[in-house]
């Protein structure tokens, strides 16, 4: 059931995230353009662009064909095929950008205007999708706009698209909504995780919030919402090496995540130990982020040894996942069905910046989306992973409390019950007792008929103690052929007349067990308190020995109370 609830889950919040990647897609439709660029390696002063006298060496291209050039920058023109005649105005929209600068000169006074995502006093009207510049209300398909792009490590895709101002809000308003949405879903995860952290203390849930926050920061950081927080500038000058931080510093804590989750160093200890060595690599490329760009000189090495390096422990991971689950992990099904769909589109994200291509959009809304899935089911996978530890962890107390055979309760939850009933008699002035119980001349039974029948006898013996006893009693065997029963708020009279009824029950029946009849008798020893008496519960056990030990003088199957007990009650 709870997997059906969690793809159920999944398929609506994919089903979401593409309705609205449509809805958006649909929204913003594009005018045409005429896009030219200048020869590659061919710039000139803005000036003398601005002013014509470079236009004949404008070459027509196509407009997918816009791209950050390796180590040198270039032109481009953009013309409309048609003069605007929309109410609203034009805006030139540059898409997949990232952290590159793009520097507008558009008529009619042809003055720079530079924008980057990470660029601090960026028109707050529109999201940091996409780099937008307002176009002149006037503009006639004769008209040129020209780009101005820095040079590239890499050959780098992006796009130019002119859109009426009112289409374009509409559109980004959408993906605004979508990105908010998903950032909420990661942000209230992270918090169930850190109030789980904080109460519990337990490191898995410390690893789980390690995983989130570092994704959460990496998708404030690529959509540009971070920047719009207080003290979002300060990260301005990091540019793409703050993307590259926090993506590097999520691998590591995700690894360690999963190796906990889904207890891969009991269940699969190979492909742990290969996990745990694959963490290193990632501190090392989170500490080189830190650096300066001058140190990276300026060239992506950082990033493709990322995305390389995720391929593989993608792999790595999803791997030892499946062998867990193969092997019993219900802790690697639920993992495995939070992380394959986020690991399938952050490969298909890291292929797509290894090779360059345009960002589809179905990747763009899909990766956030798989994210916030993967998040939510984690959490639910922890929530589960929780009850099953409180179960392991009540069944484990259970068991020390217990007697294995009898499952009656053992001599240390005995004492803890005596040293309670003690403290609250004497702050009440109330009375309690003790009885001390010994089946008489077991050893013969043990050397007659076997110990299974003996301990068939044991179970048989503390049924009928139980039987004759009142609700809120308490029996526990003591070991042995030794049992102690507490009596809670019972005077000297009152034990002894139990007692007697312990002693009848045992004494009047025949034990069958085994195919063998057992006759059976029990020699007990009675203690207690009575606003005076014993201190502590060694002592009230003492005394019950004590009587107990009389009572075996005296020639078995009889009951003998302390003279303590006596006298005080």
């Amino acid at each position: 059931m709870k997997r059906w609830l969690i793809c159920m889950a999944a398929f609506a919040l994919l089903a979401f995230a593409q309705r609205g990647a449509a809805r958006v897609h649909a929204e913003s439709g594009p005018v045409s353009l005429h896009v030219s660029a200048l020869p590659e390696g061919v710039d000139p002063a803005a000036a003398a662009v601005t002013s014509g006298t470079f236009d004949a060496a404008f070459k027509p291209i196509k407009s997918d064909d816009l791209v950050f050039v390796k180590s040198v920058a270039r032109w481009y023109r953009l013309q409309l095929q048609a003069d605007w005649h929309e109410r609203s105005l034009p805006l030139l929209v540059i898409q997949n950008a990232r952290f590159q600068p793009v520097t507008l000169y558009a008529a009619p006074e042809f003055q720079p205007i530079s924008q980057y995502l990470a660029q601090s006093g960026r028109d707050p009207r529109f999201s940091r999708r996409a780099l937008v510049f307002e176009l002149s209300r006037n503009l006639g398909a004769a008209q040129s706009t020209y780009l101005r792009v820095p040079a590239s490590t890499k050959r780098t895709p992006f796009t130019a698209e002119v859109y009426s101002e009112e289409s374009y809000q509409a559109a980004d308003i959408g993906w605004a909504r979508l990105m908010t949405f998903f950032e909420a879903v990661q942000f209230t995860m992270i918090l169930v995780g850190l109030t789980l952290w904080v109460a519990l203390r337990e490191k898995l849930y410390g690893f789980f919030v390690g995983y989130l926050v570092p994704q959460f920061l990496y998708l404030m950081v690529s959509n540009g919402d971070i920047y719009l927080l207080p003290g979002g500038q300060w990260l301005e000058p990091w540019g793409i090496r703050a993307l590259w931080f926090v993506a590097a510093l999520s691998t590591p804590f995700a690894l360690s995540f999963l190796i906990e989750f889904c207890q891969m160093r009991r269940i699969v200890p190979h492909f742990a130990r290969v996990l745990s060595w694959l963490r290193m690599p990632w501190a090392v490329l989170t500490l080189t982020a830190l650096l300066p760009m001058s140190v990276h000189n300026g060239n992506s090495l950082q990033a493709d040894i990322g995305n390389m390096l995720y391929l593989i422990c993608g792999a790595v991971a999803i791997l030892a996942v499946v062998v867990a689950w193969r092997r019993g992990s219900v802790a690697a099904g639920i993992f495995l069905l939070a992380w394959s769909p986020q690991s399938v589109f952050t490969a298909l994200r890291a292929g797509q910046l290894l090779l360059r291509v345009p960002l589809p959009t179905w990747l763009e809304f899909g990766l956030p989306a798989v994210m916030s899935l993967s998040s939510l089911v984690l959490t639910l996978g922890l929530g589960v992973s929780t009850l099953q530890m409180r179960r392991e962890r009540d069944h484990a107390r259970d068991e020390a409390q217990h007697d294995a055979l009898t499952g009656l309760h053992n001599r240390r939850a005995l004492m803890v019950r005596i040293a309670e009933a003690l403290t609250a008699a004497r702050q009440a002035r109330q009375s309690l007792s003790l009885i001390f119980l010994d089946l008489d001349h077991f050893k013969i039974v043990n050397d007659l008929h076997g110990h299974l029948i003996g301990d068939a006898c044991l179970r048989i013996v503390a049924e009928r103690i139980q039987s004759e006893l009142r609700p809120g009693d308490i029996l526990a065997r003591w070991g042995g052929e030794e049992f102690v029963v507490l009596l809670l708020h019972t005077g000297r009279d009152e034990a002894e007349t139990i007692g007697e009824r312990i002693r009848c029950r045992v004494d009047s029946n025949t034990i069958q067990a085994g195919g063998e009849s057992v006759k059976l008798t029990v020699s007990l020893g009675i203690s207690g308190f009575a606003g005076a008496g014993p201190e502590s519960p060694e002592q009230l056990i003492e005394q019950a020995d004590a009587a107990l030990y009389r009572a075996k003088s005296d020639g078995r199957n009889c009951l003998v109370v302390h003279p303590t007990f006596a006298a005080t009650a």
